[in-house]
Order: C-alpha cells, then sequence, then structure tokens
C-alpha cells in the first residue's frame, strides 16, 4: 500500500474509531473521512452552512492542520433511508464555528452544498448535494451529529 493511501486508512480508521466507538446493534453504515468547508458556496464561503466537501487526500491530510474555517469529520450513508449523516468531533471545531455554525443546536444551510461524485459512489448515496434548510445538531459523546435528509 502505498504511503498516501496508508495515510487515508489510518486517518478515516482513527475517526471512524473515534465517532463510532460504542454503537452496537445498529447496522454500521458505508463512511467516508472528508474535509468540511464552512460557509455558503453562494457567498463565497461566508455564512452559514457547508462550502465544499473534500474527501480526504493523503498526503494533505497527514500535514493538514484544522482552521476556523474547516474540519475534519466523518461522513456517512444513511441506513434508513435517503440522506446523509455528517459526524465532527468536538475537538476540531474552533470556537467562531461553534458560535456561527452551531447556534442554539441548528445547523443552517443557506444554499445546497455539492457532493463530489466520487464520494456520492463510494457511498452509495441517492442524493448529490445538501439541500437548504435548518438541520438539529446532536450532541453526542465527544461529537456533533447532523443528518441531512433529502425525500
Amino acid at each position: 500500500m502505498s504511503t498516501p493511501a496508508y495515510t487515508i486508512a489510518k486517518r478515516h480508521e482513527r475517526l471512524n474509531s473515534m465517532l463510532l466507538h460504542g454503537q452496537t446493534g445498529i447496522k454500521p453504515a458505508r463512511s467516508l473521512s472528508c474535509d468540511v468547508v464552512f460557509g455558503s458556496p453562494n457567498l463565497g464561503c461566508r455564512g452559514t452552512g457547508i462550502c465544499k466537501l473534500n474527501a480526504n487526500d493523503g498526503v494533505k491530510a497527514a500535514i493538514a492542520q484544522q482552521s476556523c474555517k474547516s474540519a475534519s469529520g466523518l461522513l456517512m450513508s444513511q441506513s434508513e433511508g435517503p440522506g446523509v449523516a455528517l459526524l465532527i468531533p468536538r475537538e476540531f471545531l474552533c470556537t467562531n464555528i461553534l458560535r456561527s455554525q452551531f447556534r442554539h443546536g441548528v445547523f443552517k444551510m443557506e444554499s445546497p452544498c455539492r457532493i463530489p461524485r466520487s464520494m456520492v459512489t463510494a457511498l452509495g448515496l441517492h442524493c448529490d448535494h445538501l439541500a437548504p434548510g435548518n438541520y438539529p445538531v446532536q450532541q453526542l459523546d465527544g461529537y456533533f451529529r447532523i443528518d441531512f435528509r433529502t425525500f
């Protein structure tokens, strides 16, 4: 296995074990570690929502620093219907993101965010974007979960 591929696999394994530890009795969903850039695509990545989703790149992921515009997370397919879930460790989010993006337990998407085709294919998703709307934010054991439903 090449160094970048190994780095991707280890990072995904670490996020998976950190975020899904102790969840028993549920059918495991497909998941993919990704970088999330916060903001609105229509406002040049300013405002609220998700501006971009990128699958982690091995070389970049190994040296990437978390910033106050982005964070690493886990994108998961929904086993109980169309949609995706985004899980982000609390420790990966700066105070500014928490205040602006997760205010009052709601994540507001001002405009749609395209999911890259490679991620749609890898996760077997039935949607190719995250729709605008207000989504509840679940605060779980050390991480936040946002369920994006498409009906």
